[in-house]
């Protein structure tokens, strides 16, 4: 998950967050534990200077690439606003 805002000083940033879905998640008494179906990662923050659509595709693309994250491996979802 890649989200945009501000920080305690004023500047643009941009949160990049690891979403994991567990293919095997934890049972207590034969009941699925929803915990452990999903687990969330702050992976950094990214500071920006531009915040069109093709430049935060490009800080993210660059994001991803540095920690050897695969894109293939990602789903994404658009919502504005």
């Amino acid at each position: 998950m890649a989200d945009e805002t501000r920080d305690c000083t004023g500047h643009e940033q941009l949160s990049i967050v690891l979403r994991c879905i567990s293919d095997e998640p934890l049972k207590n008494n034969n009941k699925i534990d929803k915990n452990s179906i999903f687990k969330e990662y702050l992976l950094g923050l990214v500071k920006l200077n531009e915040f069109d659509a093709e430049s935060l595709s490009m800080e993210i693309m660059k994001f991803l690439s540095f920690f050897k994250i695969d894109i293939k491996n990602c789903i994404a979802m658009c919502f504005d606003g």
